[in-house]
């Protein structure tokens, strides 16, 4: 009899390109090829037999019975009930899903997550990130199944991973030798049924409800054009409304509801929606077969990857920070030594306290935090995220930093605990077109004129600002000049305030409720506490005739 072997399995997905097709008896290593980057793939098709749901959101389906099911589920019910946590219901969907992916799961490797994912979109779950058991070794003796399955069993019943299970097996030698698959799933989304495909003109509800301890749902979606937008919603505490349009839309849509406990924002559902199309019954693979040679080797790799995905939609490369990777570092160890991946930390808190403790000083803090087994595949999980993407492919980021920390060997793959730290340094600026740029903005809200007292103290004041000068003093001296223009004005309010963004400065905030006439602009770059270096300084002196 093969000797049994356990491997525990949670990643992220990737995807890849032209395909060999996996037989009645798969070998993931069937061929390989040479990429660009010189590393090897090996290239497969997923085409799971039978047929698919047709929509999202449905109840759990009854489980089949099988001597192995059985002996497994009795086996969760019994260690559930001995942890006083709830049995994990047997969901024919995930029993599905568990025996298609036996059908190709690798003997010298992990699973492909993008197959995982692929599989759980074709039974209409939106979870992401089932927990995974593959336990090679004799199908007809349930009981030593069993044995091998049971020590891992209270591990992923308090991590939360109990609302549903799933079985799946297939013979993979011909004395009777195979691969079992137990997955284990939670669940804290009720989605009320979304077709997996509708018309190009439809507009699709995405109605719901977060449960326990989350808060806050918002609704994302990954257009076909590969932009990232906010949907629309009717949020409460706990339940969302958003409404899809595919009018103009063709292909996939990919849909994510997130929200919050107090580990941070979190992805509940994640799964695509196709506007005037089929959804595809096959998946094209290529794993990634290159090895992390270190921690450090995923990190440029990484850093690569991000930049290569940001110069396909035009955006320019993020440049590497040592300072803001040590901080992503620090994060990823904690979620390794945890095993609790999070944007939160009971210890360091939020990305921005860890960035602000370091002592960096920075405009925006976007971050990234996955779990995988391979570089390729931690960064198309990513990408198939929409909130992830976004911070990917954001605009006003310009720095990255990436900590990765490796965990354990898992079927001759390392598991990578993987941080991303975005940061912004704002580019150097012509003050004068700066300048330009903010009265076009507020007069397309109200025509103001200029006057050049105004304008000469306003642009006094914002380049002392921008040395470093004390504020204090430097205020008081701007209103002593002011006076000499006191008698033309009933009324003269300032703002002043200093972004690392102009694109995140609005007229409406800077106007509020002033019902001046006249304004005087001025723009400096310098040093800010908080912003860091190329602080982007503005002041408006705003008089009321």
């Amino acid at each position: 009899m093969k000797r049994l072997l356990v491997v525990a399995l949670v990643a992220l997905g990737c995807s890849g390109g032209a395909p060999r097709k996996i037989g009645g008896q798969p070998s993931w290593r069937q061929g390989t090829t040479i990429a660009a980057d010189g590393s090897t793939e090996t290239l497969v098709e997923f085409s799971p037999p039978g047929p698919a749901r047709q929509r999202y959101g449905e109840s759990p389906s009854p489980a089949p019975h099988s001597a192995l099911g059985d002996a497994v589920v009795a086996a969760a019910q019994r260690v559930a009930a001995a942890l006083g946590k709830p049995a994990p219901i047997a969901d024919g969907r995930l029993f599905a899903v568990a025996e298609e992916l036996a059908a190709v799961a690798p003997e010298d490797g992990v699973i492909a997550y993008s197959l995982v994912e692929f599989a759980l979109y074709r039974h209409g779950i939106v979870e992401p990130s089932p927990h995974l058991l593959v336990v090679w070794g004799d199908l007809s003796r349930p009981e030593l199944i069993v044995e091998q399955l049971a020590p891992r069993l209270p591990e992923l019943l308090e991590l939360g991973a109990s609302t549903r299970l799933g079985i799946g097996a297939a013979q993979r030698a011909d004395n009777g030798d195979g691969v079992v698959i137990f997955a284990m799933q939670g669940s804290s989304v009720m989605l009320r049924p979304i077709p997996r495909s509708v018309a190009a003109d439809a507009v699709v509800p995405i109605v719901g409800t977060v449960l326990g301890p989350f808060r806050g749902p918002e609704v994302f979606v990954t257009r076909d054009d590969g932009s990232v937008v906010s949907l629309a919603s009717r949020p409460g505490a706990t339940e969302f409304a958003a409404e899809l349009d595919c009018t103009g839309r063709r292909g996939a849509q990919q849909i994510e509801v997130t929200a919050a406990d107090a580990s941070g924002s979190t992805v509940l559902a994640n799964f695509p929606v196709w506007c005037g199309q089929d959804p595809p019954t096959t998946i094209r693979v290529a794993t990634d077969d290159r090895p992390v040679q270190s921690a450090t080797d995923a990190e440029q790799r990484i850093l690569a990857l991000v930049n290569q995905e940001r110069q396909t939609h035009g955006l320019g490369p993020l440049v590497w920070d040592d300072h803001v990777a040590q901080v992503a570092r620090g994060h990823s160890e904690e979620m390794q030594r945890t095993g609790a991946v999070a944007h939160i930390s009971p210890l360091t808190g939020s990305a921005a306290d860890r960035v602000r403790t370091a002592g960096i000083k920075t405009a925006a803090v976007l971050e990234n935090v996955a779990r995988a087994y391979g570089v390729r595949e931690a960064h198309s999980g990513l990408m198939n995220s929409p909130g992830h993407r976004a911070n990917v492919l954001s605009s006003v980021a310009t720095h990255l930093g990436v900590g990765v920390v490796l965990g354990e060997n898992v079927a001759g793959r390392r598991e990578l605990f993987v941080t991303q730290v975005f940061t912004r340094v704002p580019p150097r600026i012509d003050p004068a077109a700066v300048a330009a740029v903010v009265r076009d903005r507020i007069n397309k809200v109200r025509t103001l004129a200029s006057h050049p007292h105004l304008d000469r103290t306003a642009q006094d004041l914002a380049d002392q600002l921008a040395r470093g000068d004390d504020r204090d003093r430097a205020v008081a001296q701007a209103k002593r000049t002011l006076d000499a223009v006191a008698a033309r004005y009933r009324r003269v309010g300032s703002v002043i305030t200093a972004v690392g963004d102009l694109d995140a400065l609005t007229a409406e905030a800077l106007l509020a409720s002033s019902v001046a006439t006249e304004v005087g602009i001025g723009i400096a770059q310098g040093p800010h506490p908080d912003i860091g270096e190329g602080a982007i300084w503005i002041v408006l002196f705003l008089g009321e005739v």
